[in-house]
């Protein structure tokens, strides 16, 4: 004969449904951490913040009525949503933010300082940052896919950024010794320059004089 699952079958479904949404957390959860990292402003997000309380409030709804499986299973829906928006929301702006980073780090340098020093900058890391932008328009087009998988997706752009920011940041003083070393050559020429107008000046200013005398 059937029997009607006891309370703590239907506390161990609950349990089980909720753990399931442990790897989405995760993710979600390194993404913000790497956000917080990759925030120089100290801006606060809202909008993925607001996600993840809001997917708090349904775990915990959740947790309260486990005893019934339906409306258990309806919360931990819920929850999932709310964890997969603030997820994307987080994952755009972590994007974002890296590459972001890596321009300004480098708006400081001219044109030719960059080729001299950092040369594949421009014939490598350039068009892989314009790929990685596309790449990540595509994720964000795509958002009914499996969460799971387009946040994995994200991480990988995410990963091959903060890679090329690390590569910058090797760079930096390399291109700080060039523009130095670029600077007291030109100070060098500059001074060389006026003491040769100086003495050509002295050197006109003895001849005539003896000329003229």
């Amino acid at each position: 004969p059937y029997q009607q699952p006891s309370s703590m079958d239907n506390r161990l479904h609950c349990f089980n449904k909720l753990e399931e949404l442990f790897s989405l957390y995760d993710k979600v959860r390194q993404a913000v951490i790497l956000l917080e990292n990759f925030n120089e402003e100290q801006k606060m997000y809202i909008a993925p913040i607001n996600q993840l309380r809001s997917a708090l409030d349904h775990i915990f709804k959740a947790i309260n009525i486990c005893d019934d499986i339906e409306k258990c299973e309806y919360e931990l829906k819920e929850a999932k949503e709310h964890l997969d928006r603030a997820g994307y929301d987080t994952m755009e702006l972590l994007a974002a933010n890296i590459g972001i980073t890596i321009v300004e780090k480098l708006k400081r340098y001219d044109t030719k300082t960059i080729t001299e020093v950092f040369p594949y900058y421009f014939t490598t890391i350039k068009p892989q940052l314009t790929d990685i932008k596309g790449i990540v328009a595509s994720l964000r087009g795509n958002k009914k896919i499996d969460s799971d998988k387009s946040f994995s997706a994200y991480f990988d752009q995410i990963s091959i950024l903060i890679n090329i920011d690390k590569k910058v940041d090797t760079m930096i003083p390399s291109l700080v010794e060039y523009e130095k070393k670029k600077k007291n050559e030109r100070l060098k020429t500059w001074v060389i320059s006026i003491l040769s107008s100086i003495i050509s000046g002295l050197i006109v200013g003895i001849i005539m004089y003896f000329v003229t005398k």
